[in-house]
């Protein structure tokens, strides 16, 4: 009975929109910082992975600028 009072008031019909209201922009920030995580997760490898391969920093720069200058388009 006491859990049934308590769902009851957390969900009631004004409160619904404010929770829902706060969940989904706190859910986007913590999209868009996984995301850049792993970007620079994925980008960190791939220069590792070119390191490994004897490539040299200019090497490594020129591939790094094409990708950049092919994602702006």
């Amino acid at each position: 009975m006491l859990a049934y009072s308590l769902w009851e008031s957390i969900f009631r019909i004004p409160q619904l929109p404010i929770i829902m209201g706060c969940l989904i922009p706190i859910t986007a920030i913590i999209g868009s910082f996984w995301y850049k995580a792993q970007k620079n997760k994925h980008d960190h490898d791939l220069k590792r992975t070119m390191l490994e391969r004897g490539m040299s920093a200019e090497e490594i720069e020129r591939v790094i600028s094409a990708g950049v200058q092919d994602d702006e388009k």
